[in-house]
């Protein structure tokens, strides 16, 4: 197809656009519609799987150690969790410094652990370990307990059943609610391509029987597909974002309670923005293109 060509089928495509200013605008406001629902459930599944992210790190496997253990089975147990591809990371917690830390819990009545100190401490040393991948604390758990100087290993396992739950119902939740919405859109976007196809059916028909290639024919309505998927792709991003810098904005002055732990967890606006430009053009492209596409199917068949 030649250059000039191609910009008059694109002239016409952006003339469709305009002149059905009705269906054009009752089209960008139902595929915005269903693209700010898409955002929120991008928004929501993001900050959940960061939620859980950030709950795994704060439940920790705690390795405790033998009280007859030396400093050669302790250095061992070290090197064998520099070495686990499971471990994330892990902190080593000597006895006095364990039982310092359930005095700072006690706060005032700090002194009732007075006297324990040295060798009438009674807490043992501990390793306090955070794994890759919550789904394997039993496993990696286990491989634990067997170590040399290993007293026994505390595991959340329940704890870690709850949030891959979580995670897994969040995650097919939110695909079941994009499919629904992405198969809306395109029959929207369908419907009103097939009105400006049908109201030219017989120019279309005289078109095919001289000659003119389908993919001539399809360009303007594509096009008006594209536009429509475009402004309401950009009409989007700008609702979703000042939505969630404003929301997360609110989040982050709370420093307290489960809402506080959320905003720990919740994922900045710089870290998601161009995904949420990326997958809305890319949205209101397909989704425009294809169901202009399928609108013409009919018409073409001469």
């Amino acid at each position: 197809m030649k250059f000039s060509s191609f910009k008059y089928l694109f002239k016409q495509g952006v003339k469709n656009f305009f002149h059905n200013k009705r269906m054009s605008v009752a089209s960008v406001g139902v595929v915005t519609s269903c693209l700010v629902l898409m955002g929120f459930c991008l928004s929501l599944v993001l900050n959940v799987n960061s939620f859980v992210s950030y709950l795994g790190d704060q439940n920790e496997i705690i390795i405790y150690v033998k009280n007859t253990a030396d400093e050669t089975q302790i250095t061992a147990i070290k090197e064998k969790l520099n070495n686990d591809e499971e471990v994330k990371k892990y902190t080593f917690v000597t006895k006095e410094e364990a039982l310092e830390e359930q005095k700072s819990y006690l706060g005032q009545y700090r002194g009732l652990l007075s006297g324990y100190e040295d060798e009438n401490n009674p807490l043992p040393a501990s390793f306090r370990v955070h794994v890759n991948d919550l789904t394997k604390v039993s496993q990696v758990s286990l491989r634990f307990s067997r170590y040399d100087g290993v007293d026994y290993v505390s595991t959340p396992t329940e704890l870690a059943s709850v949030l891959i739950a979580l995670k897994n119902i969040t995650y097919y939740a939110g695909l079941f609610i994009l499919g629904m919405l992405v198969l809306v859109s395109m029959v929207v976007i369908s419907n009103t391509i097939r009105l400006t196809v049908y109201a030219r059916r017989k120019e279309i028909s005289i078109m095919k029987y001289v000659g003119a290639t389908n993919g001539f024919i399809e360009l303007p309505f594509v096009v008006e597909g594209l536009l429509i998927g475009t402004v309401s792709a950009v009409v989007t991003f700008a609702l979703v974002s000042g939505g969630y810098i404003y929301l997360y904005g609110e989040l982050s002055s709370l420093t307290a309670g489960f809402l506080g732990m959320l905003a720990l967890s919740a994922v900045p606006y710089r870290s998601v923005w161009m995904y949420f430009l990326g997958g809305f053009m890319l949205f209101g492209w397909v989704i425009g293109g294809f169901a202009s596409v399928l609108s013409m199917r009919r018409y073409l068949r001469v």
